[in-house]
């Protein structure tokens, strides 16, 4: 019988919403932005950077490691800033 690798399962060190609200607060992330502030490992850290980027939500900035919510971040903010609304005064 052939034994099959186990995949490993890490903890979420944040969601996306919690990254998005953290790069809108400080407006430039870095990657030792998000492991200072969340604890994650820099490939973590930049695996992160790198979906947010490929979901077209961040965009880099001026320096090549240096990154910058776009209109599409701001707008998926101001959407899950309702729904959370929404759902607090209900």
């Amino acid at each position: 019988m052939i034994k099959q690798r186990q995949k490993k399962h890490y903890p979420v060190k944040a969601t996306k919403l919690e990254v998005l609200k953290f790069i809108k607060k400080v407006e430039i992330i870095t990657v030792n932005g998000l492991v200072d502030h969340f604890g994650y490992k820099p490939k973590g850290a930049m695996n992160r950077i790198y979906t947010l980027v490929q979901d077209g939500l961040l965009t880099p900035w001026v320096s090549p490691n240096q990154w910058v919510l776009t209109q599409t971040g701001e707008e998926r903010l101001k959407y899950y800033g309702k729904k959370d609304n929404t759902t607090a005064t209900e």
